[in-house]
């Protein structure tokens, strides 16, 4: 597999399960090395950044968000004490999360229970996308982030990720072509292998 992606581009990968997406993603985290070849950022080899830096500057929604038992607020702040308020509501914004938050009698100090309980499954997703921008990520990885959520959760998303358009540069891993169709590039992976490449249109 090789590609190349230009800073603020939104990249969308599809194909079926086991292709290889989420090996590309994990990649890109650098949760495992690639046996043979290299990532490059600009022209510095990934190897030679330390990776605590790297991942200061990645965000990463998952499928099956975490959320601990405590307050929305101490969910999107996920221990960084250095974020203040005004940066968890801001982030909370750009999640598209912030009416809803605003609207509960405690606000952001509501409890989610256990896993997030109290939340709809689009509500988590959104608290999650929160708390990934709340770091202010460079890139932004979304691994099947919407593959559970109804339509309406799931456009909720692809606003937030429309707006960030030119700023980060996202990964959308995806099953659905609904949840990838304003990627600026689709690539499709089949056995590990790029078999497709261009613009949703």
């Amino acid at each position: 597999v090789s590609f190349s992606i230009a800073r603020g581009e939104t990249i969308g990968f599809i194909g079926p399960s086991g292709a290889g997406k989420t090996s590309v993603a994990d990649i890109v985290l650098r949760l495992f090395r690639p046996t043979n070849g290299t990532v490059y950022l600009d022209d510095t080899r990934a190897d030679d950044i330390d990776i605590e830096e790297w991942r200061q500057h990645l965000g990463y929604v998952a499928q099956d968000v975490f959320l601990f038992n405590g307050s929305i607020e101490e969910n999107i702040r996920f221990y960084r004490s250095e974020l203040s308020h005004e940066t968890i509501v801001e982030a909370a914004r750009q999640a598209n999360i912030y009416d809803f938050i605003a609207g509960l009698p405690e606000g952001f100090g509501t409890l989610t229970g256990d896993n997030g309980v109290m939340l709809s499954g689009g509500q988590r997703q959104r608290i999650a996308l929160a708390r990934a921008l709340a770091g202010k990520p460079s890139i932004l990885v979304l691994d099947e982030a919407t593959s559970a959520l109804d339509s309406a959760s799931e456009k909720l998303i692809q606003e937030s990720i429309r707006a960030l358009h030119g700023s980060v540069t996202v990964f959308i891993i995806a099953h659905r072509l609904s949840t990838i169709e304003h990627a600026d590039r689709l690539m499709v992976l089949i056995h590990g292998k790029i078999t497709e490449e261009g613009t949703p249109g």
